[in-house]
């Protein structure tokens, strides 16, 4: 019973920080693009956009989904074991968040330095799919390089946890 217990509440709080990591990839995509109103953007319709949005919002879900899965296979903690594995979830999921969120900031800025023949930003204001699809490849590969990554730091963050 206690496993189907903390397993449901996993579900719950990966949904909402889930929810959130959404909306702080949002912000990522606003940050990185500080001349461009991406809300305003999207709300025109602007499609490319929506793509390098959307990519943020995948790469940001790749990079975190290890840290959803906390091993508790070996803790011996009794009756204290859901809020041990809740506690650990959600450290990991904060700190993924965070390195999520910077690693993708950084490499977008890394990106935008090495192309300094193409302004991103004035090419996705006039919906230039072309660059949006190649900045989405970007987000996306950067978030499938560093999940592995991420696995390693969580396996260690829960090991210190624990």
């Amino acid at each position: 019973m206690n496993q189907l217990l903390l397993s449901l509440a996993q579900l719950a709080m990966a949904v909402v920080l889930s929810a959130l990591a959404a909306f702080l990839a949002f912000y990522l995509l606003q940050a990185f693009t500080r001349k461009l109103n991406a809300w305003h953007g999207l709300q025109q319709g602007n499609t490319a956009i929506g793509i390098v949005l959307g990519a943020a919002v995948v790469s940001v879900a790749i990079v975190l989904r290890p840290a959803l899965f906390v091993d508790t296979t070996s803790w011996d903690v009794g009756s204290a074991l859901i809020g041990k594995a809740l506690l650990a979830q959600a450290v990991q999921l904060l700190v993924g968040l965070v390195s999520a969120v910077v690693t993708l900031a950084l490499a977008l800025l890394i990106f935008a330095g090495l192309t300094r023949g193409i302004d991103e930003i004035e090419e996705l204001r006039k919906a230039n799919v072309a660059v949006a699809a190649l900045l989405a490849g970007v987000v996306i590969g950067v978030g499938v390089m560093v999940s592995q990554a991420m696995a390693h730091l969580m396996a260690a963050l829960s090991a210190l946890i624990y």
